[in-house]
């Protein structure tokens, strides 16, 4: 996997390749994929963004 990304000054690269098995990358038709730091974080950890869902958070309304 590779993760490219701007880092105020520049762009940097990431690169992280297992030595057994494979990310559970989500199916998309996109030329680029936009992760949040949680679903990223989800990713790399193995866990399968696809066979799990996210539950509803209480968000307070601006008042």
């Amino acid at each position: 996997m590779k993760i490219l990304y701007w880092d105020r000054d520049g762009y940097a690269i990431w690169m992280k390749r297992l030595e057994k098995g494979s990310f559970a990358w989500p199916k998309h038709d996109a030329t680029h994929v936009e992760f949040s730091t949680t679903e990223l974080a989800a990713l790399l950890g193995g866990i399968d963004l696809t066979a799990t869902r996210r539950r509803l958070r209480y968000v307070q309304p601006v008042a």
